[in-house]
Parts: C-alpha cells; structure tokens; sequence
C-alpha cells in the first residue's frame, strides 16, 4: 500500500503565504525596527536651460559636473546692439538742454507777467496784455512739464534695455550641478531650437522614490520623518509625498521621500531602502485577531 501525503488545506496554504510575505518584508539587519522596501535615489529638480531669443552664445561660464549657487552666470548671449542702445540711451537720459530751456522760458515768461501785475496797480498795463501773458506763462510751464516727463521716459528707456541685456545673461535657478552641456560658445542658441543650452540638477536633498504595497502606505503623510538605507549607511528622511491614486497594474502607491544630501556624498540613482517603524499587517492582524476571538465567544 503507497504512502500519500495529505493535501494543505485551504486556510493551512493562506497562512503559510502569509508568513511567507512577511519574512519577505522584514528588515535584513537583525534588531530592525520594521519591513523594508527598496526603491531609487533621484534629484529633487532636474531644470533645463534655455532661452526663446535666436542668438549667438558669447561666453559659457559653466562645465559638466560644476557646481552652481542660485543666480550664478552661466553664459551669456550676444548683447553687443543692445549695448550700443544703451549707450545712446544713456546719453539721452542724462542731457538736461530741454528741460533747462524749458525753465528759463518759465522764468521768463513769469517775470513779463509779474511785470504787468505792477503796472496794473498803476493803470499802466491793460487787461488784454495781463491775459496774453498768464496765457504765455501757462504754456511755458506746460512744455517743462512735457520735458520732465520726455526726460523720465528716456530713463525708463535706459532700464527697459538693461532688462533686455540682463534676459541674454543666463542664470542659475537654483543651487546644484550641471549635469550636460549640450551646446558650445558662439554656436546658435534659441528660438526654433528643441535642445536646451545645458541641465542642472538639484541634489541636496535627493528625493528617494519608493512603491509600497496600499497596507504600508496608509499610516504614511508627509512631513513625517522616516528611516533609509543607502547601503550600510543610514539617513533621516522625510515624507514629501503620498500618492492619492493605486497604481492599477501593480496595485502599490508611489511615496517619495527627501533624504538630504548637503555634502553630495550620495549618488542619484543609487538603490536604496525605507524602512517603516512598525511591520506592516501588525495591526491589522492584532485587530483580526481579536475579532475573530470576540465571534467565537467565550472558550468553553
């Protein structure tokens, strides 16, 4: 008679699979706090530079693997017209001729009716003459006023064309570091163009992309401080963001996390682990638990 062995039954099979998930799930280190799930290191911003004005490149300030602060000269585009306007600009804000003969006709036309006013008191001016040269003096400080206001708008001139020159020098967005230099001083840059001058990549701090099953992510918010494994290293990360949605093919929610990365000793890209304080299912197989006690009623 041939010995056969005993099929497992059905909720024997799901236990099994159980404990099976979660040895899966625990932290290789002994000692660890909860499950660990691996995911990426990635750059907090990755900014492309580029500009929509055709021009020549005039200087690049910048290589490949430079590391630039917020507002740092990248390059510079060719300014050299606009710099001829703002000379002439600048010649034409600071000529004072209009308004200085503008004044002295007011000046001028003053005195006249200061003039008649005197000799009004002794009957000596007629009326016509005192309107004539209010109507003079009205005029005359009209056309300073139109000088003034002339002289403003050439200094308004002189600032729109800095602006312009300041919109071909190129600046850093943020602190990181040039990533790719895609194009080389005094070649085309702009307008038509798809490629950008160069891309800059955030670093400090590293965002750490992670796929979680919906059990391990629901205690998850952001701002909450977390643990990760870089290797044997171990940093303080914090939560940025928890997907609202599941993702329908592999059933997890993406959950990102900043790690910093102030000295740059972490490489983006790298492989890492985040670690949750509490093994996932704990709860929810301590409130199973429970109630499956409370539906069995007293042991008898």
């Amino acid at each position: 008679m041939s010995a056969r062995s005993n099929p497992i039954p059905c909720h024997a099979a799901e236990i099994l699979l159980g404990l099976l998930w979660l040895a899966l799930a625990l932290p290789h280190a002994a000692g660890a706090a909860g499950p660990e799930f691996e995911g990426f290191l990635e750059p907090n911003q990755v900014v492309d530079i580029s500009t929509p004005f055709r021009d020549r490149i005039e200087r690049l300030h910048v290589r490949d693997g430079d590391r630039v602060q917020t507002g740092q000269l990248l390059a510079e585009l060719d300014s050299r017209v606009l710099q001829a306007d703002l000379a002439a600009a600048r010649q034409a804000a600071g000529s004072h001729g209009a308004i200085d003969a503008a004044r002295a006709l007011v000046t001028m036309r003053k005195n006249r009716l200061d003039l008649l006013q005197e000799l009004e008191k002794s009957g000596n001016a007629r009326p016509r003459e005192l309107a004539g040269a209010r109507t003079e003096l009205a005029m005359a400080r009209a056309r300073l006023q139109s000088a003034i206001e002339e002289q403003r708008l050439k200094k308004l001139d002189v600032l729109v064309i800095e602006a312009k020159i300041e919109e071909k020098k190129l600046r850093s967005p943020l602190d990181g570091v040039v990533e790719k230099v895609y194009k080389q001083q005094f070649e085309l840059i702009g307008g038509g163009d798809a490629e950008p001058l160069l891309t800059l990549v955030q670093l400090d701090p590293l965002l750490g992309r992670f796929h979680l099953p919906l059990t391990a992510a629901q205690g998850l918010r952001p701002g909450q401080e977390v643990q990760v494994r870089i290797g044997d290293a171990r940093a303080e990360g914090t939560i940025d963001f928890v997907s609202p949605v599941i993702d329908a093919r592999s059933g997890t929610v993406t959950v990102r996390v900043r790690v910093p990365n102030p000295d740059l000793a972490l490489t983006s890209g790298s492989r890492c682990h985040l670690t949750l304080s509490i093994p996932v299912g704990a709860e929810d197989h301590d409130r199973t638990t429970e109630q499956t006690a409370a539906d069995q009623g007293p042991v008898q």
